[in-house]
């Protein structure tokens, strides 16, 4: 089956499906041990179950230049990796997250996350090339908006289904989606080559991506808007947990977080994209997010207490801020990748850039709250984002071509 139906459908449930073990590793896992009693010094090291996503240029040629010409140039890559994901989750929901089981669910949460990695380096070059024109740009706002509602499904709708269904009944609800989307790709038919067939271009290698004007200045808006937004993400979290809210209650705010993120963020984001500029839009995520920061500063001092209204309001700002600043970059980075030979490699490239700064900062942080408190975490968090909007003004703005 190869409708243009079944095509958009895929791209949304392979980007929905890849943000799910990272959510659940960099905001459901954290509280769910937290609420078990582990120490914030040992919470710290658990975002970096996400270094795949940052490592992952190093494997991305490779899924560029190699494939099974019998299953297609992406597919051979998405289904095997997909396949991998859903038996992490089910293994994941048969132990149930402890003490004692804790080491392995980390083990399988690393495991999930590089092969969700590898899986996005295929689904990215897919994406760029076999979607054009104005249908790349809704195809962009698909991938960042079904990424980033995977990654609040696994993070805060793991915490409000777990107070539903229990740990292992939360975690098998996960596995739902995963194996959907396996299910539709296993049903594609890509054929033995996609319209960019590797035999008729030269060998993908990072340093063309590198070598290519306009590289560099989309590495830094890639590592700056995820600087910039993280600290509203996992830390805002461990506040409220300290603070007594039950899970569903931290969950149901993450939850509302992610639906203003890809409606707002991300739809309303492309939508303005079209209209200012995607790096006017740039500008206006990073200003966003530094406002929520700010307001999370305030907060940590409010703590216990915290003031339901100024949650949702720092909530709102941040997620908002997120996902403009995500479609800003995305959009340049498909543009980018699209108008090359190697778009696996080169998204791969930006997002790596994007993940070397969320999860440096969000391990930062996270490791300053155990040392400096809270407070002094979200202080820091918003010296990045000044810091990020200061930049932000110097890449420039104004309407001009999005890509």
């Amino acid at each position: 089956m190869n409708t243009t139906a079944h095509r958009w459908l895929l791209v949304a449930a392979l980007y929905f499906a890849q943000g799910i073990p990272l959510g659940l590793a960099m905001e459901a896992l954290p509280a769910l041990l937290r609420r078990q009693g582990a120490p914030l010094t040992s919470l710290a090291f658990l975002p970096l179950v996400g270094l795949p996503w940052v490592l992952k240029f190093l494997w991305a040629a490779p899924v560029d230049n190699h494939w099974s010409p019998a299953l297609g140039r992406r597919r051979s890559w998405i289904v095997p990796m997909q396949a991998l994901v859903l038996l992490c989750l089910l293994a994941a929901a048969g132990l149930g997250v402890s003490g004692a089981s804790a080491p392995a669910i980390v083990a399988l949460a690393a495991i999930g996350s590089l092969a969700s990695a590898t899986q996005d380096i295929a689904t990215d070059g897919f994406t760029a090339e076999h979607f054009s024109g104005p249908a790349l740009a809704r195809a962009n706002a698909l991938q960042v908006g079904g990424t980033m509602a995977g990654f609040f499904f696994g993070g805060s709708g793991c915490l409000l289904l777990t107070g539903l269904l229990g740990v292992r009944g939360a975690l098998a609800v996960l596995a739902l989606p995963v194996a959907a989307s396996l299910l539709l790709a296993l049903a594609w038919r890509e054929g033995a080559a996609g319209p960019r067939a590797a035999g008729r271009l030269p060998p993908a290698r990072l340093r063309h991506f590198i070598a290519r004007p306009g590289a560099w200045p989309l590495l830094l808006a890639a590592a700056l808007s995820a600087m910039a937004a993280v600290t509203g993400y996992g830390l805002s979290k461990l506040l409220l947990v300290d603070a007594g809210w039950a899970l569903q209650d931290v969950g149901r705010v993450g939850m509302a977080g992610g639906g203003i993120t890809v409606l707002l963020g991300c739809g309303g984001g492309a939508w303005l994209a079209g209209r200012t500029g995607a790096r006017a839009l740039f500008a206006l995520g990073i200003g966003a997010s530094a406002l929520a920061a700010a307001l999370w500063l305030w907060l940590a001092g409010q703590s216990p207490a915290l003031p339901v209204a100024g949650v949702w309001a720092a909530t709102a700002l941040g997620c908002f801020g997120a996902g403009s600043a995500s479609v800003a970059v995305m959009t340049l980075a498909m543009a980018f990748a699209a108008r090359g030979a190697q778009a696996g490699t080169d998204m791969t490239a930006v997002q790596s850039a994007r993940d070397v700064g969320e999860i440096a900062t969000s391990s930062s942080l996270t490791g300053l709250a155990a040392h400096a408190g809270y407070a002094g975490s979200f202080a820091a968090g918003l010296a990045v984002a000044l810091a990020a909007l200061v930049v932000a003004a110097r890449l420039g703005g104004g309407r001009g071509r999005v890509g």
